[in-house]
């Protein structure tokens, strides 16, 4: 009985503490687990601490800051700010990282006293059992630790805990001007992420641990763009004031600006406009904002921007479609695939064993130590001499990889096209999730044909020269990384709905899956395009060049197969888009697809699996 009030009382406990996270971080959907181990945060998954039974109260009150520190990075955090200005050295990182955690606590904890006072005693508690307390010299604090502790205190005028206060008083006087200017400016914009993130470089900088960042910066570089856009003659200020935190955020995510080359003056104003917009570079490049000056960049003249982004939308397929009807897309999708689906299946099938195969368990025999091998005990009783053998199992070299599948919603792609294009990212999402592979699903188009409200204020504004792009974009998410496929299976048929399929923006849309792929925690990002021709939008190309779309997107892929955080690769129907991306395939008819779509990806994943096979092979010693 008192057993089963006690595993009663802690399943009470992890009710109220999941519940407290969620309404905390603002996200009902945030999945929490607990588990033995440290808390970590991965999407919106959440890892817990698994609690004793007994739920004694120093636990509980540790486990408790574990939840509100977790539920204020969700919601004051944001990944891609983050990691758009994360140093590569890893110590660097982790005194950026700390840095963070530490403003996302003390932000979060301001105004809330219980969640203020469970994070003060998680941090001490945490301090003692690093022994702080035992430390009497200055090296023996890491330095990740001691500069997170003296930011605290700046941002919170709060003492760290009891026993960090010797050791810590040992730094205190000991950075530098430059490194104390740093920390003032960390109190100062504790509510400005991006602020606070510039202040961190400069903090890393000052102290020798990362490069000084570029000085120009993404705001910086919107404001220098408006002020362009005014010389050369625009009217619309505030069109470009609601467009530069948008556009700056995709620009940090590649270090580099593909979206924000302001200078579209006519050609005999080219080279002013191009020293103008000279910042054109990304942030981690070593060149500062004088040596761009220095060498313009005279091919900017009809660089890429949008004229307004207030009426682009990022939404969840459910959203633009009620679930009846979504339903009756499902059932329509499913009826047109019947004869085609078994074919795709036998190649999803012969894909899942690559993929097992590559995760089966591997052994080395014949070890002095490691685990009794049973399967060589024969020869010992038939020889008693013979030693015992024992074996071990070799370390899978399987990576966690997530796949995410940007299809072409554009009308071009109406009738069997996008048919096919929705079954085979259902099979494919399903497939890869029995092999505990990640699969997103992405569909872009616009929200109108022939420019929308886009083009409606851009006419009302008197039609200044050179307005960018023109329309308004839809980007779709059918199915998340994190959601499992049953759940998102009848999203996919909104493929089929009539009025959907519009123009085509590619440029944007690329920029749009990669910036939520770089920041999934999986080691291994893999994006497939799927599209049926060159990007597409009267609107934009009436009052621009020609190739202006179309040399976006060669822009937009060259960045990020240069920066090679993310494998791309392409499928064209009935389009050649092998001379865009670097590793691509052109198939004829949309039957070929399925076909192809697996194909790629077998290939892709061999190549990872001869990759290990190789470094393995290095890695073993030579037998004489």
């Amino acid at each position: 009985m008192g057993a089963s009030k006690e595993q009663g009382r802690l399943d009470d406990f992890k009710r109220a503490t999941a519940s407290t996270l969620r309404a905390l971080s603002g996200e009902a959907e945030v999945q929490v687990a607990f588990q033995p181990g440290p808390a970590g945060l991965a999407g919106k998954r959440a890892r817990l601490p698994l609690p004793a039974r007994s739920l004694p109260a120093p636990e509980m009150v540790k486990l408790r800051g574990a939840a509100d520190s977790l539920a204020l990075r969700l919601r004051h955090h944001d990944d891609a700010l983050h990691a758009a200005r994360a140093p590569a050295p890893r110590e660097a990182k982790a005194v950026y990282d700390a840095l963070e955690q530490a403003r996302v606590e003390t932000v979060g904890g301001r105004r809330m006293a219980g969640v203020s006072a469970n994070l003060r005693a998680r941090l001490a508690e945490q301090c003692e059992a690093e022994g702080y307390d035992r430390m009497t010299r200055k090296d023996q604090l890491p330095i990740a630790a001691a500069l997170s502790l003296l930011a605290r205190e700046r941002m919170s005028g709060e003492e760290a805990p009891e026993p960090a206060r010797r050791v810590l008083e040992l730094w205190r006087g000991s950075l530098g001007e430059d490194a104390e200017a740093a920390m003032r400016e960390l109190a100062r914009t504790q509510d400005d992420q991006s602020g606070f993130a510039r202040a961190a470089r400069r903090l890393l900088a000052a102290l020798d641990l990362a490069e000084a960042e570029a000085e120009a910066e993404p705001d910086q570089a919107s404001e220098e763009g408006e002020e362009g856009g005014e010389q050369s003659g625009q009217q619309d200020g505030g069109a470009e004031d609601g467009e530069g935190q948008s556009e700056s955020e995709s620009e940090s995510l590649l270090g580099a600006k593909p979206e924000r080359f302001e200078g579209d003056a006519a050609e005999q104003e080219g080279s002013d406009t191009a020293e103008q917009e000279a910042d054109v570079q990304g942030e981690d490049r070593p060149s500062g904002p004088q040596t761009r000056r220095e060498r313009p960049d005279t091919d900017r003249e009809g660089a890429y921007r949008a004229y307004t982004r207030a009426f682009d939308e990022e939404v969840a397929a459910e959203e633009l479609c009620d679930p009846d009807e979504l339903g009756r897309l499902r059932q329509q999708l499913d009826l047109q695939l019947q004869h085609l689906q078994g074919v795709v299946a036998k190649l999803a099938n012969r894909l899942q064993r690559r993929l097992m195969a590559q995760q089966t368990r591997a052994w080395d025999f014949d070890l002095d130590e490691g685990i009794l091998d049973a399967g060589r005990l024969a020869r010992v009783v038939v020889n008693p001499m013979h030693s015992l053998s024992y074996k071990r199992e070799r370390e899978t070299e399987f990576r966690d990889t997530v796949v995410t599948l940007l299809i072409d919603n554009s009308g071009s792609m109406r009738g069997r096209p996008i048919t096919v294009a929705a079954m085979c990212g259902d099979i494919l999402a399903r497939t890869l999730e029995r092999c505990g592979v990640k699969v997103e699903i992405l569909g872009f188009t616009t929200r109108a044909w022939k420019g929308g409200h886009s083009r409606d204020k851009w006419v009302q504004d008197g039609k200044p020269r050179n307005p960018g792009r023109l329309n308004d974009l839809r980007h779709i998410i059918y199915k998340s990384a994190d959601a499992p496929w049953r759940r998102a299976r009848k999203n996919l048929g909104l493929m089929l709905r009539e009025g959907l399929l519009k123009e085509n923006i590619d440029g944007e849309a690329l920029l749009f899956a990669y910036r939520r792929l770089i920041v999934r925690p999986e080691r291994r990002r893999i994006l497939m395009v799927i599209s049926d021709g060159a990007p597409v939008d009267d609107s934009t190309l009436s009052v621009n060049p020609g190739n202006y779309l179309e040399k976006h997107l060669r822009e937009v892929i060259h960045l990020i197969e240069e920066r090679d955080l993310v494998e791309l690769t392409a499928i064209g129907i009935g389009h050649d888009v092998t001379r865009y991306y670097r590793r691509a395939v052109t198939v004829v008819d949309a039957e070929e697809l399925g076909g192809t779509m697996m194909r790629k990806l077998t290939e892709l994943f061999d190549e990872d699996a001869a990759a290990w096979a190789r470094a393995a092979a290095e890695r073993a010693p030579l037998v004489a």
